[in-house]
């Protein structure tokens, strides 16, 4: 029943902990950032770093450093570090490992430094989280929640989790991927408060959709020919291996295309030259749209509020009556078996 993590690691926090350079100031006023890669009684030499890809060795006379600004390391350290709290929802075990892992490393790297307590405190919260999550339990709206809270709040959670995952997608404009979510969220949470929160976005996200795909269309015959017309200006080699590679691309197209329609795929995938994707995504958008505004958001039981009844009512110790009435609810309301399954076997076992 629990979702897997639909976030993707945040890579930027688990980067190593930045390699950091002096400066060096010179006689002539110049300064120069670099690290100390060997040193003689009159010479450094220093890796410095042009680029964030070009680095070069450069050997510095000792007679011509006025002064050395030694790199706050453990602060420039301890500012990649604190950006872990707090922790995003929805991350995993391995990546609290990580997380976990790195504040770990600051605090043998600089057990001396001014930032060492706050390291402390922060590996204190990172562990303590982790050790809820390796239980079962998440955070989500930045609260943790331990596996007994979910699972008595799984069907709402559930659905809370798909809201936020279509409205993130939506946010960076992946509107395919975010409405072919949401025809998976429909068909199981069509009785959840999230539902009807998502609606008139997804109403509106579907009319966008729709309207690009339409003016793709209107401007398909004009497409073609600026592309033929482009081919008969190209030299004949060139010409030939571009007709070859349109060949090519357009025969994936429809196989991605044939490919979707026998998986009974609702939003298509489509691309600007091919015709019958764009007219099959425009035909099944009206229809879910017109669809989505006829199913009623509510059938006068909240599936979350039933899903909730009833593991309480078997969790609860309830007598066989009230589990029966508050699993009936719950089916009414249209809850997925999957959620109802290991309460239906839970009750079997009550006396």
């Amino acid at each position: 029943m629990k979702l897997k993590p639909f976030l993707s690691p945040l890579v930027f926090l688990f980067l190593s902990l930045p390699a950091l350079a002096d400066t060096f100031v010179l006689k002539d006023g110049s300064s120069l950032e670099g690290t100390i890669l060997s040193e003689t009684a009159d010479s450094y030499v220093l890796e410095v770093q042009f680029s964030k890809s070009i680095k070069d060795e450069r050997k510095v006379l000792k007679s011509d450093v006025v002064k050395i600004q030694r790199a706050q390391h453990d602060l420039k350290a301890f500012e990649s570090i604190q950006k872990f709290l707090p922790v995003p929802d929805l991350l995993g075990s391995d990546d609290y490992s990580r997380l976990i892992a790195s504040v770990k490393k600051f605090t043998q790297d600089f057990p001396q430094s001014s930032k060492a307590k706050d390291a402390k405190a922060m590996l204190e919260t990172l562990t303590a989280e982790s050790s809820q999550i390796a239980s079962g339990g998440i955070k989500f709206n930045g609260k943790m929640l331990s596996a007994a809270e979910y699972q008595a709040n799984g069907y709402d959670l559930d659905a809370r989790i798909k809201e936020a995952q279509i409205r993130r997608l939506l946010a960076d404009n992946q509107v395919l991927a975010a409405l072919r979510l949401f025809s998976e969220f429909d068909r199981d949470y069509s009785t959840s408060i999230p539902r009807g929160a998502l609606l008139e976005t997804i109403r509106q996200a579907i009319q966008r959709h729709l309207g690009e795909i339409r003016l793709g269309l209107a401007n398909l015959d004009v497409l073609i020919k600026q592309r033929n017309s482009g081919l008969t200006q190209m030299a004949v080699d060139d010409r030939n291996n571009t007709v070859n590679a349109i060949r090519e691309e357009e025969e994936r197209i429809e196989a991605n295309y044939k490919a979707e329609k026998e998986a009974k795929q609702i939003w298509l995938s489509t691309t600007p030259y091919h015709k019958a994707s764009m007219e099959d995504a425009i035909r099944n958008g009206e229809l879910e749209l017109t669809r989505i505004n006829a199913v009623k958001t509510t059938l006068g039981v909240e599936g979350g509020k039933a899903f909730r009844d009833a593991w309480n009512a078997v969790n609860g110790g309830g007598d066989s009556a009230a589990i029966a009435a508050a699993m009936a609810a719950a089916k009414t309301a249209m809850v997925p078996e999957r959620y109802l399954a290991p309460l239906e076997e839970a009750a079997k076992k009550i006396k």
